[in-house]
């Protein structure tokens, strides 16, 4: 059963949508008011990239995916555009901040093992100094690295949209 149990607007219990009817097993409310939609969050991520042309991995310091390496970023919040959302990310995780250069892509991931996500991902220039860097508690280590030593990265999407950096084709696209 979906996270969603009761009806929003009237407080009345869920209950599966009857077969042969539109959005069959669907939770519902039996009073027509809302039916749930389990639909992917939206997330972003950013191959952020110094002047001396080296990009910023972060070392997670939570799970999912706790001391693996990631990109900054996060999830999309309501009433943001997902660029909107990767310059906060980065300032909220790095302290830094971007200017978006070009979208690499939206790629299927998953955050965690249940959790479906489309991931966008961004290349962005950092403006002003690496050094500024600072981590929040969600972040354990940071490194500035040349695209072709860049570690193995956590999330799928991120994996996905490194292909795209480097010029490769991108497994079912």
């Amino acid at each position: 059963m979906p996270d969603f149990r009761f009806c929003p607007l009237c407080a009345t219990a869920l209950q599966p949508i009857p077969a042969g009817r539109p959005d069959a097993g669907r939770p519902a409310c039996p009073r027509g008011h809302f039916v749930h939609y389990d639909n992917p969050a939206v997330t972003v991520f950013a191959f952020a990239r110094d002047a001396r042309g080296r990009y910023l991995v972060l070392e997670r310091a939570r799970e999912p995916f706790f001391a693996q390496w990631d990109l900054p970023g996060g999830f999309v919040e309501a009433g943001e555009t997902p660029e909107q959302a990767i310059r906060r990310e980065l300032r909220e995780e790095t302290g830094l901040e971007v200017e978006v250069e070009r979208i690499l892509g939206a790629f299927a991931s998953r955050y965690g093992d249940d959790r479906w996500t489309v991931d966008v991902g961004y290349e962005c220039r950092l403006v002003g100094d690496p050094a500024a860097l600072r981590l929040d508690a969600e972040k354990s280590d940071a490194a500035w690295l040349p695209l072709d030593r860049l570690p193995r990265l956590a999330f799928d999407g991120e994996r996905a949209g490194l292909a795209v950096l480097r010029g490769a084709p991108v497994e079912g696209a």
